[in-house]
């Protein structure tokens, strides 16, 4: 009499993710988080309104600083993008990497004097 091992269907389990750049990066951001959300909730807003103003309008011997600013509030857009990446829907994903690269090629243009 031979014995066979029932085998039941194997399901495909799910691989775990390798998130531990992820969690790197929640980590190093917590306190600069917690710093933000300590502020008057006006403040985050002007400032990065202020910034991108500047980096828009500056230009001649500024323009460098201009896309310096610019540089920056793509960062900080970016870095907000890449925290929130698990709960945003593909639509708000595609608008933040779309305003992220815009920001970006502005600076580079801006940087090149070509506007």
């Amino acid at each position: 009499m031979s014995q066979r091992k029932s085998r039941s269907p194997q399901r495909s389990q799910p691989q775990p993710q390798n998130d531990s750049g992820r969690r790197t990066l929640e980590r190093i951001s917590a306190p600069a988080l917690i710093t933000l959300h300590n502020m008057p909730r006006w403040v985050v807003p002007v400032l990065l309104a202020t910034l991108l103003f500047l980096g828009l309008i500056l230009a001649g011997d500024w323009r460098f600083l201009g896309a310096f600013l610019l540089v920056v509030v793509g960062l900080f857009v970016s870095w907000l993008t890449a925290l929130s990446w698990p709960i945003l829907t593909p639509s708000s994903r595609a608008v933040r990497v779309i305003v992220a690269v815009v920001l970006f090629g502005l600076a580079a243009l801006k940087a090149l004097g070509r506007w």
